[in-house]
C-alpha cells in the first residue's frame, strides 16, 4: 500500500492498461495580483540592494587606487536601507521573509533571469553566513 513511486491504482489487478506514467498531478500555479506584487517586491529589493553594493564597491575601488583622498566621505546610503538600518543582504532577506509561502513559489517564477542570478548570489551569501 505504501508505494511512493507508483501511481494510485497500480497495484490493482487488471489496472496495467490504465496506469499513466509520471506524476498524477502537478502543482497548481496561478498568477494572482498577490504573487505578481510579491515578485515585484523581490525585484525591487534585489535592485536596491545590488545598486547599494555596486555603489560602495566602486567607492572602495576608487579609494584603493588612490583616486580619492582620505577627506572624501563615502557615498550616502540608500534612504530605505538607512531607515531600516540594515545591510543590503539583510534587506533582501527581510523582503522575502514577509512574502506568504503560498505566494512565494509563484513570485519566484515571475522573476527575470538577471534577477534570479542576483538572488542566487544572496542565497549563497546567506548559506555561507549560516554555516
Amino acid at each position: 500500500m505504501n508505494q511512493n513511486d507508483a501511481p494510485i491504482g497500480s497495484g490493482v489487478e487488471g489496472a496495467e492498461d490504465n496506469v499513466v506514467a509520471g506524476a498524477e498531478a502537478t502543482t497548481v500555479s496561478k498568477q494572482t495580483t498577490e504573487t505578481l506584487m510579491a515578485g515585484e517586491k523581490i525585484m525591487e529589493a534585489l535592485e536596491l540592494a545590488d545598486n547599494e553594493i555596486e555603489t560602495f564597491r566602486e567607492y572602495e575601488e576608487a579609494k584603493s587606487k588612490g583616486g580619492l583622498s582620505e577627506q572624501i566621505a563615502p557615498p550616502p546610503r540608500n534612504p530605505v536601507l538607512a531607515a531600516y538600518d540594515v545591510e543590503p543582504e539583510e534587506y533582501v532577506l527581510r523582503v522575502i521573509e514577509r512574502i506568504p509561502g503560498t505566494a512565494l513559489y509563484d513570485a519566484l517564477l515571475v522573476l527575470p533571469f538577471g534577477k534570479v542570478v542576483s538572488l542566487m548570489r544572496y542565497l549563497n551569501f546567506w548559506a555561507q553566513k549560516v554555516s
